[in-house]
């Protein structure tokens, strides 16, 4: 099978090439610069120059494959317009969904657990759940609509990936770290977190891919969630800051910039529906592994 892969030079498109092309199928990335076209090459990738602000592009892509997995995101720092982004995210689902529709070729989605909202309890969130947040919402939206247009579409809901070293979320939090002299948590950072491994994740969606049904969500995450403070106390080690940890009060958490929206509350999800029907069976290291000894730990 053919795949247009958005963000195919980013962390998640990264590791998903090697599994794609593990499961023997070939590739066509997309690439805004060419230094990226140049390392998509090297990997033996074919190349579509294209970006999420140019909608018309990504169509021309999703045009030329079998099946498209979305995983581009914006760039996000101090002063993101969260309103715009979330338009540009929706012209570029769209004009993507609009060339296929009538196909039943595959369209699959990149959510994010973070679309269930603020969880008040640690109850594992399923599936059924409701997806409000403003940002995740309306993409989600577009693609249950063309589900009943002839694609077949799937939608993942990971929680914040890690490994290999990387990471947008991880990376954000180690930054936030030491800019405040210490593992950064929220309140008394007692609210969990859950996680995936990096490698885990590019599987399934390997498997949902071949095995998915149309019109699905499914949840991903691995291992158990962890306290936000014991992952800084990870991080604040890793970062060489000696275990130092700090506490922001929950009405500065902005002063964090994204991180700080994600780690001021419980994300406890339960990936059990993609386990079950899918036959994933996460086993990469856990997220304070990989913090204290693993590809973080200096």
């Amino acid at each position: 099978m053919k795949v247009f892969l958005t963000g195919a030079t980013g962390y998640i498109g990264g590791a998903l090439i090697k599994y794609l092309t593990s499961a023997g199928h070939t590739i066509l990335g997309m690439a805004r610069s060419d230094e990226s076209a140049t390392k998509l090459k090297q990997q033996g990738v074919e190349v579509h120059r294209g970006e999420l602000s140019d909608p018309a592009s990504m169509a021309e892509g999703a045009k030329q494959a079998d099946a498209v997995i979305h995983t581009a995101f914006p760039k996000m720092g101090p002063g993101t317009d969260f309103a715009e982004m979330g338009k540009m995210m929706s012209a570029a689902v769209t004009s993507m969904l609009n060339v296929l529709k009538g196909t039943n070729k595959t369209f699959m989605l990149t959510s994010g657990a973070g679309g269930y909202g603020p969880q008040s309890d640690t109850t594992p969130i399923d599936e059924s759940t409701p997806i409000i947040a403003p940002t995740h919402a309306p993409n989600e939206q577009i693609v249950a609509a063309a589900t009943l247009e002839g694609v077949r579409t799937i939608v993942l809901r990971p929680t914040i990936a890690y490994g290999h070293g990387a990471s947008n979320p991880i990376m954000s939090w180690f930054g936030a770290s030491r800019q405040m002299g210490g593992g950064v948590y929220i309140g008394e950072g007692d609210a969990l977190i859950s996680s995936v491994y990096i490698d885990d994740f590019a599987e399934l969606y390997v498997l949902a891919l071949d095995k998915g049904k149309s019109g699905e969500a499914y949840n991903v995450v691995s291992g158990s969630p962890v306290a936000t403070k014991e992952i800084a106390e990870a991080i604040s080690n890793a970062a060489g800051l000696g275990g130092k940890t700090v506490s922001v009060p929950p009405d500065e958490a902005e002063k964090l910039g994204f991180i700080g929206r994600i780690i001021g509350s419980n994300m406890v999800i339960s990936s059990e529906k993609a386990q079950r029907e899918l036959g994933w069976q996460p086993s990469g290291p856990s997220l304070l592994d990989e913090l204290n000894i693993g590809s973080y730990s200096k």
